[in-house]
C-alpha cells in the first residue's frame, strides 16, 4: 500500500495479457464526469457524459495500450501487462535493446488510434459524412460534414439550421449571440450551451420551410470515438517523456547517434513541452493541464537522471569515452546523496528488477519441466500454451545473445 502505483485492480486477461486499472483513474474520469454533469449551463444527458468520459475513453486508452504490446511481440519481445491509470495507460512490455525494437514498439500504440480513425472514417464516410477534425471542438455536439448535400451536421445538442431542400444556412439564435458579442467588442461566456437551449431550439424552428441537420445517433457516437482516438493521437505525438512522441525522439536519435543523446535529446524536448503546458495551465486556470505538465517536466528529469545511475557492465559508462579513465591521479568525489524523489524512484527500479529476476527464476523452472517433457513424451505431448512459451523464451534469450 505504501507505492502509489499498486493501487490497482485486476478486471480481465487478453491474448495473455493481464488487464489492471489503477484506482485514480476512477477518481480522475469521475471527477470529469461529475465537471460536465453539474454544469448548469450544459443540457448534455448524464448518460452520454458517462458513455463518453469513461466508457469510450477507456475503450480507446485499451486498444492503444494493445497496440504498444503486440508491437512488442512483434519485435520478438513480451507483453506482460497493461495497467489504465490517470494519465492514460503504461504497457509493461519486454524488448530487445536497440533503437528499432522501441520504435517499433511506441509507434504501434498511436498506430492503434491511426486504424480507429480509418475504420470509422470509412464507416462515417459510406453515408456522406466527414468526420470532424477540430481538436478543440466539442465532442458532444459532433459537427459532422456531409458531402451530399453540402450541410454541416450534428448531434442533439447542436443546432445547424437551413433552408428547406437547400444548402442555405438560417441563422440560430447562438449564430446571432455570437454576432451581437462581436459587435459589442465583448467576451463571450465560456460555456458552449446557453441554459434556454432547448427553448430556443424550439424558438428557431418555428419558421416555415426551416430544416434542422440533425446527424443520427449511430453517426454521431462514431463521429465522438474518431474525435477522441484523433485527440488522443495528437496529443501522444508531443516530444515528451512519458508520451509516445518523446519516445519516438528518443528512439530516432538513437538509430542516428547512441542511445545516451537520443535520452538527452528526448528529455530537454520533454522540459520545453512541460513549460509550454505549464504556462497555459496557469492561463486556462486548469488543473488537470498543470497536473499534466508537473508529470511531464518530473518523467523528463528522472530519464536524464537514470542516465547518471546506469554504468557500464565495469562500474563505468563507457558510452562517455574513454578519456575519463586517465584521472586517476584526482582524488575520488564523495558522491551526492538523490533527493526523496530519485531515491523513491530508485526503490522502485530495484523492485521491479527484483520481479524481473523472480520472474527469469519461474520461466527457467517451466523451461526445465518442459524439456524434461519433451524428452520422454515428444514434442507433440505439448499443449498450445505451452508452446507459445516456449517460442517466447526461445525469443528472448536469442536476442539477448
Amino acid at each position: 500500500m505504501r507505492d502509489p502505483m499498486s493501487w490497482s485492480i485486476p478486471i480481465f486477461r487478453m491474448f495473455g495479457i493481464q488487464v489492471k486499472v489503477h484506482i485514480f483513474f476512477f477518481v480522475i474520469t469521475i471527477g470529469l464526469f461529475l465537471r460536465v454533469v453539474l454544469d448548469k449551463y450544459n443540457p448534455v444527458w448524464w448518460g452520454d457524459v458517462f458513455l463518453f468520459t469513461i466508457v469510450v475513453l477507456f475503450g480507446v486508452i485499451l486498444l492503444h495500450e494493445f497496440g504498444h504490446c503486440f508491437g512488442a511481440r512483434y519485435v520478438g519481445g513480451e507483453a506482460k501487462e497493461i495497467l489504465i491509470w490517470p494519465l492514460g495507460g503504461l504497457a509493461f512490455n519486454d524488448i530487445p535493446h536497440g533503437s528499432r525494437p522501441l520504435l517499433i514498439t511506441v509507434a504501434a500504440g498511436p498506430g492503434m488510434n491511426v486504424v480507429i480513425c480509418v475504420l470509422a472514417a470509412i464507416l462515417l464516410g459510406a453515408t456522406g459524412f466527414f468526420p470532424n477534425l477540430n481538436p478543440v471542438s466539442n465532442p458532444y455536439v459532433s459537427t459532422m460534414h456531409n458531402f451530399h448535400n453540402g450541410r454541416d451536421y450534428t448531434g442533439v445538442y447542436g443546432l445547424k439550421l437551413y433552408n428547406a431542400e437547400t444548402n442555405e444556412p438560417v441563422p440560430t439564435p447562438e449564430d446571432m449571440y455570437e454576432r451581437v458579442i462581436k459587435d459589442m467588442g465583448g467576451v463571450r461566456d465560456r460555456h458552449t450551451f446557453p441554459a434556454d437551449y432547448n427553448a430556443q431550439v424550439a424558438k428557431a424552428m418555428s419558421p416555415i420551410g426551416v430544416e434542422r441537420a440533425l446527424a443520427p445517433s449511430w453517426a454521431v457516437w462514431l463521429n465522438r470515438i474518431f474525435w477522441l482516438s484523433w485527440v488522443l493521437l495528437l496529443f501522444n505525438l508531443l516530444p515528451a517523456y512519458p508520451l509516445d512522441g518523446g519516445q519516438l525522439l528518443q528512439a530516432i536519435i538513437w538509430g542516428r547517434s547512441d542511445y545516451r543523446r537520443g535520452v538527452v535529446v528526448a528529455s530537454y524536448s520533454g522540459f520545453v513541452v512541460s513549460v509550454l503546458f505549464l504556462l497555459a495551465a496557469i492561463v486556462w486556470n486548469e488543473t488537470l493541464l498543470m497536473g499534466l505538465a508537473l508529470f511531464m517536466l518530473y518523467s523528463a528529469s528522472m530519464k536524464l537522471y537514470s542516465l547518471e545511475t546506469e554504468d557500464g557492465p565495469f562500474g563505468y559508462d563507457f558510452s562517455a569515452g574513454y578519456t575519463s579513465l586517465e584521472k586517476d591521479d584526482e582524488p575520488p568525489k564523495r558522491p551526492k546523496r538523490p533527493g526523496a524523489i530519485a531515491r523513491w524512484w530508485l526503490a522502485r527500479k530495484a523492485r521491479k528488477l527484483q520481479r524481473e529476476i523472480e520472474e527469469r527464476v519461474r520461466d527457467e523452472e517451466r523451461m526445465d519441466q518442459l524439456l524434461a517433457k519433451i524428452a520422454q513424451s515428444g514434442k507433440d505431448s505439448l499443449t498450445d500454451d505451452e508452446r507459445r512459451f516456449l517460442q517466447r523464451v526461445s525469443a528472448r534469450y536469442r536476442n539477448r545473445s
